[in-house]
C-alpha cells in the first residue's frame, strides 16, 4: 500500500501597504480558520507623510521612489511563484489628503497591476479596535477594568474606551505624529519656537480629548500605535501581550532621544530616518496624554504594530460577530441622540437582516452589506429630528456628516443613500451621491434599498404587530408568513405601495399571509 499524498501547503498570499513612512510588503500563509501568518517581509522607507503635510502634494520624487519599490517587492512574490491575483494592496488614509493623490493611485496600479485600496477614517478605526480587542482578550486585568485604549497615528488621535472588555465609548481627532510635526515646520533644523509650537499642537488634541473623557473612569491606559510600541522592548518585559511603562521610565527616554541629531537617533533605534521623524512626536504626545489623565503608568501592546495591522488586512471578512455588535451599539447611540423610535428601528433591522440571509441567493451580496443593512434600518428615520416632511432627505444629510464607528466612509455614504431611498421614492441617475458610485455599486444600493423597504413595510405602524415571519418563494410571489395578526391590511397596503423596487430587481410580488 502506498503512502498517503502529504498535504499540500497553502498558497502564500502577499499584501503591499503604502504608509506614512514607508512601503511594507508582507507574504503570509493563510490557516484552515482564515488567519494569516508571516512567512516574509520587507520595509523601505517613502516620505509620504512629509509630503502630504509639507505641500499638499506628494512629489514626482516620492511617486518614482515608490514605483521603484513595487517593482522590486514584485520581483520577490515571483520568487515565491505568488501571482497577482494573490496581492493586496493599500494605502494610508493621509493619501486622500494629497491634491495629487488620485494619479499617485494610478500610478501604483500601472506598476502593480492592482486596484490600490486605500485605508480611511473608519477601516483604521476597525482596525485599531481589532488590535485593542485582542490585547484586552490576552489580558485579565485591561478585560476586567475601565480601560482607555489612544493611538497617536501619522494624520489623526484616536480614542477607544472599553468597560469589561466592551467598547462603551470613541473619538477620533485630526491630529497625529508627522502632521503635528509638519503644521510647525519642523524640516532640517529644530529652533526653540518650532518646539513650543509643537508642544502647543500636542497640548492643544491633548486638552480635547481629555475633556471629552472627564467623566468617565480610567483604570488602565493602553497607548498603542508603530512609535511607541517599537521602543516599549527598552522600557520593560512584556506580561500578558503587553508592556508595563511606568511615566517616569517613557518621561526619561523621551528626553534623551529628542537630544539626538537624526543620524544618532538612527543608529539608536535601527531605523530608517523618514521613520524616526515621528518617534519623538509620537513619544511627547502619549506622555503628555499619559500626565494628563494623571497615569503613572501605559501598557503597550508587545509586537510590532504595522506587521499586526497588515495581517488583519490580509484576512477577509474580518468584521467579527463581537465587532459588529459594537458597532450596532455605537449605531443605537447615534439613534437617540436624533430621539429615533428605537423598537422601530430595532424591529426593522432584525426583518431586515432576515431578508439579507434568508434571501441570499437572490441578491448574491457580500456577507459585510448585511452590517451595512443593519445600521441603515436602524438609523434610517434621523431625519425626523428635523422634519417628519421629507425626512429621508434630511436622513441622508445627517448620516454623511456622521461619523459610525467602525464603518468606512465608503459604507457610510451606502448608509445614507439607504435612508434617502427607504421610501416609495426610487433612486435617479441624476441624484447627488447616487450619480457618483460605481454601476456596482448602485446595484448593490438598489438591492438593499429594496430590502430594507419591505422591513419598514412590516412595521408600518410602529406598533410591532408583526413580531416573526418565514418567507415561502412560490413561482413569481413571495409569500410573507406571519403568525398572531388578525389583520394585515395596513402592512400589505404599506409593501404594495414601496415594494415596487423589490418586484423590479428580485422579479417577486408580495403577499402578507396570517396563519
Amino acid at each position: 500500500m502506498s503512502d498517503p499524498a502529504p498535504t499540500p501547503m497553502p498558497p502564500e498570499h502577499a499584501v503591499i501597504f503604502i504608509g506614512a513612512a514607508s512601503v511594507t510588503l508582507v507574504i503570509g500563509r493563510q490557516d484552515a480558520d482564515g488567519k494569516f501568518t508571516r512567512v516574509e517581509s520587507l520595509d523601505r522607507p517613502l516620505p509620504v507623510a512629509r509630503d502630504i503635510f509639507r505641500g499638499r502634494t506628494i512629489t514626482r520624487g516620492t511617486v518614482d521612489q515608490a514605483a521603484a519599490i513595487l517593482r522590486d517587492y514584485l520581483q520577490s512574490m515571483r520568487e515565491y511563484g505568488i501571482p497577482t491575483s494573490q496581492l493586496r494592496l493599500f494605502t494610508s488614509n493621509i493619501l486622500a489628503e494629497a491634491s495629487n493623490h488620485e494619479i499617485f493611485l494610478n500610478r501604483l496600479q500601472v506598476n502593480s497591476g492592482v486596484v490600490p485600496s486605500l485605508i480611511d477614517d473608519g477601516n483604521m478605526t476597525r482596525l485599531v479596535y481589532q488590535i485593542a480587542h485582542r490585547l484586552l482578550q490576552r489580558n485579565p486585568t485591561l478585560a476586567q477594568g475601565n480601560t482607555f485604549v489612544t493611538h497617536i497615528g501619522p494624520g489623526n488621535t484616536r480614542a477607544i474606551y472599553f468597560q469589561q472588555g466592551r467598547l462603551a465609548a470613541y473619538s477620533n481627532y485630526r491630529l497625529g505624529i508627522f502632521r503635528a510635526r509638519e503644521a510647525v515646520a519642523l524640516h532640517d533644523e529644530e529652533t526653540p519656537h518650532q518646539l513650543l509650537h509643537l508642544e502647543e499642537q500636542i497640548r492643544g488634541v491633548v486638552d480635547h480629548l481629555a475633556q471629552d473623557y472627564a467623566d468617565v473612569k480610567v483604570d488602565n491606559h493602553v497607548a498603542i500605535g508603530a512609535e511607541i510600541q517599537s521602543v516599549a522592548p527598552l522600557l520593560g518585559k512584556a506580561r500578558h501581550g503587553a508592556h508595563r511603562v511606568q511615566e517616569a521610565v517613557l518621561a526619561s527616554l523621551t528626553d534623551k532621544l529628542a537630544r539626538l541629531n537624526p543620524d544618532d537617533l538612527v543608529r539608536e533605534l535601527h531605523v530608517h530616518y523618514t521613520g524616526g521623524e515621528g518617534i519623538i512626536p509620537a513619544l511627547q504626545t502619549n506622555l503628555a496624554l499619559a500626565r494628563r489623565f494623571g497615569d503613572d503608568s501605559l501598557w503597550v501592546p508587545e509586537g510590532d504594530f504595522q506587521l499586526e495591522l497588515m495581517l488583519d488586512l490580509m484576512t477577509t471578512g474580518s468584521r467579527t460577530a463581537v465587532f459588529q455588535e459594537e458597532v450596532m451599539q455605537a449605531v443605537n447611540e447615534i439613534g437617540a441622540r436624533y430621539k429615533t423610535d428605537r423598537r422601530h428601528a430595532d424591529h426593522v433591522a432584525a426583518f431586515a437582516r432576515q431578508l439579507f440571509r434568508e434571501l441570499q441567493h437572490l441578491h448574491g451580496l457580500d456577507p459585510k452589506y448585511e452590517l451595512v443593512l443593519r445600521v441603515a434600518a436602524t438609523l434610517h428615520e434621523v431625519g425626523m429630528f428635523i422634519s417628519p416632511r421629507e425626512h429621508h432627505k434630511h436622513s441622508l444629510y445627517i448620516l454623511l456628516h456622521t461619523e459610525i464607528f467602525g464603518l468606512s466612509t465608503q459604507d457610510r455614504e451606502m448608509v445614507a443613500l439607504l435612508a434617502r431611498y427607504h421610501r416609495r421614492y426610487n433612486p435617479e441617475p441624476g441624484h447627488p451621491h447616487f450619480a457618483d458610485l460605481s454601476r456596482e455599486e448602485r446595484m448593490t444600493v438598489l438591492k438593499l434599498a429594496a430590502l430594507l423597504r419591505v422591513a419598514d413595510a412590516l412595521d408600518r405602524s410602529h406598533s410591532q404587530r408583526i413580531r416573526s415571519i418565514q418567507l415561502r418563494p412560490e413561482g413569481s410571489r413571495l409569500s410573507i408568513l406571519t403568525q398572531g395578526v388578525d389583520d394585515t391590511t395596513v402592512e400589505q397596503i404599506a409593501i404594495n405601495s414601496k415594494c415596487d423596487l423589490f418586484r423590479e430587481i428580485y422579479g417577486y410580488d408580495i403577499t402578507l399571509v396570517t396563519t
